[in-house]
């Protein structure tokens, strides 16, 4: 990293060095006294044809000149007086005493080069680019890369060469990525090993529970029937969390039909039937969404009110307008007691209370699934009138023309 640093200092220091110099250059040229006049001899003879006389002299008393002048006049140097259509006069001390000898009009001769300020700002300009335009190309590529790395983690290739100056943090990246990826790969296993060690032996209770329901108390019975239940709701919503980080971000959401998306989150949930009276509407042919994460967001919303609904659970897939924009509203309500007070729901996710296993985590699930549309998630609830439970997306520019089924 020092070898790189010296190295950008040096890049620094040369080119303010060279900066220096080029401004030196042109300031001492803007400065320069032009007290010395060279005339094309061709320019002169053309001038005299045209003309009677380039040459006479004049009193000096009949022209005024500053003093500075008149000082360089009397030390026999030749004086130039611009006129304003572009050609000049020059004077000079006479060999006749008291008075000066006049050349002109003639163009105004330039002693410098206009160009030369240009060619060298352009050469400076260059310099900077081909010095500072790898390193901004290795930048844009790493960034590229790790926008990547954030939609679908995984182990990187960075590709650049050992000369670059940000070669070093390539290699931080490439490290750092293969690490997060083996622990994602990590986190997968154990989930998986979790779930399948644990809902073993729940089995095996549950089997067990059954032939020793007949020497046990109907209450103790099913208490741990009821334990058993939300211990394995608990590792479904573990592996539900452990999913999260392994949606990939999509920039556009794909068109999907939300007619598909209720009829499998009434498929999952028929057997509550004959116990809720469930009901899935919707009026739209295509939305756009992702699928597996909304499908998994259902999920949550519709368990969360098989706890608390009464007797009515309605699931419905709309469209909205809020303050003149357009909406995508997956909305699942339920007939419960609801909430007096909730304002501080989605800030206390992970808190547990009574009959409430797996609440918070759930509506954690829906909250990230809502961040990955762009969205928000809104409750509605009243003590006593049930509570509504609404995750909201925008629509795209056209998303009236989607829904209408174009």
């Amino acid at each position: 990293m020092k070898k790189q640093f010296v190295r950008f200092y040096l890049l620094l220091l040369l080119s303010c060095a060279g900066l220096l110099w080029a401004l030196g250059s042109i300031f001492q040229l803007l400065q320069q006294e032009q007290w010395h006049y060279q005339i094309n001899a061709t320019q002169l003879f053309d001038l005299q044809q045209q003309q009677l006389s380039l040459f006479q002299q004049l009193p000096a008393a009949s022209l005024y000149f500053p003093p500075e002048i008149h000082q360089l006049i009397a030390e026999k140097q030749v004086v130039a007086v611009d006129l304003p259509n572009g050609q000049s006069l020059y004077y000079r001390q006479s060999l006749q005493p008291g008075m000066l000898d006049q050349l002109g009009p003639m163009p105004t001769l330039s002693s410098a080069d206009d160009s030369l300020p240009f060619l060298l700002y352009g050469a400076l300009a260059l310099l900077f680019l081909a010095l500072l335009w790898p390193v901004f190309r290795d930048i844009r590529a790493l960034t590229d890369l790790t926008r990547q790395f954030a939609n679908t983690p995984g182990p990187l290739q960075t590709k650049l060469k050992s000369g670059s100056s940000l070669y070093p943090l390539a290699q931080s990246l490439e490290k750092m990525s293969a690490q997060i990826s083996q622990l994602i790969s990590m986190n997968q296993d154990m989930s998986r090993t979790i779930a399948h060690e644990t809902r073993t032996p729940l089995a095996r209770m549950k089997f067990t529970l059954s032939l020793a329901g007949s020497q046990l108390e109907p209450r103790f019975s099913q208490r741990l029937l009821d334990d058993i239940a939300e211990i394995d709701a608990l590792v479904s919503n573990y592996l539900d969390f452990s999913r999260l980080d392994y949606f990939h971000h999509l920039s556009q959401l794909p068109l999907q039909k939300p007619a598909d998306l209720l009829n499998d989150l009434a498929g999952k949930f028929d057997i509550y039937q004959h116990s809720f009276e469930l009901t899935f509407q919707t009026q739209l042919q295509h939305a756009q969404f992702n699928y597996p994460a909304l499908l998994l967001a259902g999920q949550n919303l519709l368990a969360n009110a098989l706890r608390y609904a009464k007797q009515q659970i309605r699931v419905e897939f709309s469209q909205q307008r809020v303050k003149n924009e357009l909406f995508y509203q997956l909305t699942v309500s339920d007939d419960g007691p609801g909430m007096a007070e909730h304002p501080d729901v989605l800030q206390r996710l992970f808190r547990r209370g009574d009959n409430s296993s797996g609440f918070g985590l759930g509506l954690y699930i829906v909250s990230k699934v809502a961040s990955w549309h762009q969205g928000e998630v809104c409750i509605h609830s009243a003590a006593g009138q049930g509570t509504a439970v609404s995750l909201r997306w925008p629509c795209p520019h056209d998303g009236s023309a989607i829904a209408a089924d174009e």
